[in-house]
Parts: structure tokens; C-alpha cells; sequence
């Protein structure tokens, strides 16, 4: 149950893309092209649950018995940037093409380390990060499709969307008939 509700709060409800912008101009430029994705899409979702278990791991042993849990920003891009460029080389060396992608997978790294409370929320929410990130290139895609690539109407459309997943965050609907 825990794994349902994860999964609508960060990939539909608050979603990263839409939420906290992550990777949000990456996905408006990818959308165009969004059919060379499966490459870096298999190798986002590697980098992402090995680096942000790793992370967490460190994070839980060794910075927070010494009390230094604000160093694991730095923790996160070093143990990522040691994953990304090894499986950056084995992509490049298999398929003859680059599948890089750094700042979206980074960040939700950042993202799982800093709201999971366990190691398998840690991976999940990261993982989920990107899901969303996947779904926000394809709803990109529809919309560059419905409106012809004008982009202050994609845009406007963006801010609908945002709007309409977030009204129930609404002081005044949060309490339904309920007095205080």
C-alpha cells in the first residue's frame, strides 16, 4: 500500500518535474525527439537505484553517527558521478551512443536521500522521480502535437495542468464542512 501511495504522491500528485522543476527544460527540449529515449532511460534508472542506495547507506552510517548529515549533497554527486561515468562508457561502448543525462538524475537522488526513512523508500522515491520525468516528455510530446509546437500555449497549458493537480491543496477544501 505504501508503494501505491508513493507512487501517485511523486509521480502524479507531486510530481518532481512539476513541483520542485526538476529536469522540466530538459523534458520541454527532449519531448521533441522522444523516441531515443530507451537508452537513457535504462541507464537513468541504473544510475539512480544503485547511486541513491549507496547514498542513503552513507548517509545513514557514516554521516549521521559523526553528525555531519549536511555533507551528503557531496556524498550523492561523488558516489553518481562514479556510477554515471561507468555505466555513461559500458552505453557508449555497447551501443555507440551517449545516453547522458546528469542534472534530472541527480536530483532526484537529492530527492529520495532527503524524504525517504528507509533504504527501499530511498530507492523507490528516486526511482519514481524519474518515472515522472519519462511521463512529463510524453505529455510534452501530446501537447507539441495538439498545439503545433507553439510554445507560450504548451506553457500555458503546463500551468493548467499544475493548477489542476494541486487544488485539493487548497486551504478551504482541505476541510469539508469541518468547523476550525
Amino acid at each position: 500500500m505504501m508503494l501505491l501511495t508513493d507512487f501517485f504522491f511523486y509521480v502524479l500528485f507531486a510530481a518532481s518535474v512539476f513541483v520542485y522543476g526538476i529536469g522540466i527544460n530538459r523534458s520541454f527540449s527532449i519531448s521533441e525527439h522522444p523516441r531515443q529515449l530507451l537508452n537513457g532511460a535504462i541507464k537513468m534508472f541504473i544510475s539512480i537505484s544503485s547511486s541513491s542506495a549507496i547514498t542513503y547507506l552513507i548517509a545513514v552510517k557514516i554521516l549521521l553517527p559523526v553528525h555531519l548529515t549536511e555533507a551528503y549533497p557531496l556524498a550523492a554527486v561523488l558516489v553518481f558521478s562514479t556510477i554515471s561515468i561507468f555505466i555513461e562508457s559500458v552505453v557508449r561502448i555497447t551501443t555507440k551512443k551517449s545516453a547522458a543525462e546528469y542534472t534530472v538524475a541527480i536530483l532526484s537522488v537529492l530527492l529520495g536521500v532527503n524524504e525517504s526513512s528507509s533504504l527501499f523508500e530511498c530507492v523507490v522515491i528516486s526511482c519514481f522521480c524519474a518515472v515522472s520525468f519519462l511521463i512529463s516528455i510524453l505529455v510534452f510530446y501530446m501537447l507539441r502535437k495538439k498545439f503545433a509546437n507553439k510554445a507560450a500555449v504548451i506553457i500555458i497549458s503546463l500551468c493548467i495542468i499544475i493548477i489542476a493537480m494541486h487544488f485539493w491543496n487548497v486551504s478551504w477544501f482541505s476541510n469539508f464542512g469541518g468547523i476550525g
